[in-house]
């Protein structure tokens, strides 16, 4: 019997990850597809978070990669009036550089017995007359598939989402011969980044990359090149000085999202920046480009059938996961990038209390999904399009979370309080005029009267129900 061949755009984190995962079931012909020829530079800090680590370990990786890769502990943040903070969470993330992570995931799935053709620029996806799938078209020819994975990076040439981009510019370049040679990275929140930062990370070898972000449609964009040099100058002149310049700088775009919008069809799926999974907060991709890959491997593993593909069932349960996954962290960081950047640096929140809290609301929220959402025979998978939908129960799609702030912070009033947690760029936000951690916007905050738990807000008749989310079925 003639195994189903899926065809994976693309080989980097998300479509190795993906065609890995397929590979070691040997129920698919996994053919990858790459432009370039591998290994191969490519523009991104490359660290990889607890998160991506977590991928990792499950697909066997980790220990691949544990003899080429920096550490970090701790992260020296600075605000934009130049206060700062250290901090020091107990964890570790990894800093392995693109070219040695990219193409060892790649070259695992290839052991596994997928194929790769490098040097393959694919143009367009092909469809019958039914407007299905059926294979890509390459400039070396056509090549037909049963499934195709859209794994070609930010921006996706095929992606189908039309909801308006937004577009966070990168510029970066790398240093050999710093006294930044450790354990900690630097962010820094520099108004002229309009709300984004410039980073410094140490990578093995005495490396480290420094790089900056910085929205399409800053007032500063224009000026990429010498605004990235102003920074160099200014933050980490001193230890560049005598410091070896390892080739050229370069650039790239990523285009965040606090959404999931649509990422799959009977013949087709997008994964990782193709899908738009970028943090709107820290711009991190590279773990949710893991996770993504090897959701879709599974759902295809579970649900693909031959001719017929994946069923709409199947592609809404794709995107549920993905969404019960990842917006919750995308909100996380959101709140502490915004509590980073607070002018008021000299009063912020603790910006590592800030992220503790931020970290304790992705289980309450993900628990509320599952329970008003995900296991609902009701849930459809166009709701995940629409985060303050009351079709996910009197909470919303992504439930309330419960934030501890001090009293005169600049987020809020009062010791405690709720927030939905809701479309970040939109601004929906509670009733009452609640603020937390910058996450909804409101021109007159004001406290709510309603009960801690209680069926809605007192000040208002407006909006969305707020209530605590209760499991159901134990």
């Amino acid at each position: 019997m003639r195994k189903p061949r899926v065809i994976v755009v693309g080989a980097g984190p998300a479509g190795g990850a993906c065609s890995l995962s397929l590979a070691r079931t040997g129920a698919f012909e996994v053919l990858v597809l790459d432009k370039s020829q591998y290994p191969r530079v490519k523009v991104c800090g490359s660290g990889l978070s607890p998160h991506a680590l977590d991928v990792l370990v499950k697909l066997g990786l980790r220990e691949r990669f544990a003899p080429q890769h920096g550490v970090i502990d701790t992260m020296l943040v600075r605000g934009p009036q130049g206060g700062e903070q250290s901090l020091h969470a107990g964890i570790e993330a990894w800093v392995v550089p693109r070219v040695e992570l990219d193409h060892g995931i790649v070259r695992a799935a290839v052991e596994h017995g997928a194929e790769l053709r490098e040097g393959t620029k694919v143009l367009e996806l092909l469809r019958d007359p039914s407007g299905q799938v059926r294979g890509v078209k390459a400039e070396s020819g056509d090549i037909e598939a049963d499934l195709v994975i859209c794994a070609d990076g930010s921006p996706s040439r095929f992606s189908r989402d039309e909801q308006p981009k937004t577009t966070i510019r990168t510029i970066m370049g790398w240093w050999r011969g710093t006294p930044y040679n450790g354990r900690t990275a630097h962010m820094v929140w520099d108004r002229r980044l309009s709300g984004y930062y410039a980073w410094m990370f140490p990578e093995p070898g005495e490396v480290v990359n420094i790089g900056l972000t910085i929205p399409e449609n800053a007032p500063e964009a224009g000026r990429l090149k010498a605004l990235f040099q102003e920074l160099l100058d200014e933050h980490w002149g001193d230890g560049l000085r005598d410091a070896e310049q390892v080739g050229k700088w370069m650039g790239h775009p990523a285009v965040i999202t606090n959404r999931v919008g649509p990422i799959a069809e009977a013949h087709a799926m997008w994964v990782g920046e193709a899908a738009r999974l970028v943090s709107p907060g820290t711009v991190e991709g590279i773990g949710f480009a893991l996770e993504s890959g090897c959701i879709a491997a599974d759902v295809v593993t579970r649900h693909f059938q031959g001719e017929r593909g994946l069923s709409m069932l199947a592609t809404g349960s794709y995107r549920a996961r993905l969404a019960a996954s990842m917006l919750p962290k995308f909100w996380a960081g959101e709140a502490l990038a915004r509590g980073c950047r607070s002018r008021k640096s000299g009063e912020w929140p603790t910006a590592w209390s800030t992220a503790r809290s931020a970290r304790g609301s992705i289980a309450r929220s993900r628990r509320c999904w599952a329970t008003t959402g995900a296991r609902s025979p009701r849930a459809r998978p166009a709701d995940a399009e629409r985060p303050n939908s009351d079709a996910r129960g009197p909470c919303g799609f992504a439930g309330v979370a419960s934030f501890k702030v001090r009293k005169g912070d600049a987020a809020s009033r009062g010791s405690r309080a709720s927030v939905m947690h809701g479309d970040v760029q939109g601004g929906r936000s509670h009733p009452c005029g609640w603020k937390i951690l910058g996450l909804t916007r409101t021109s007159q905050p004001r406290r709510c009267a309603a009960p801690r738990g209680g069926a809605g807000c007192s000040r208002s008749g407006r909006g969305p129900r707020w209530s605590r989310p209760r499991p159901r079925g134990g």
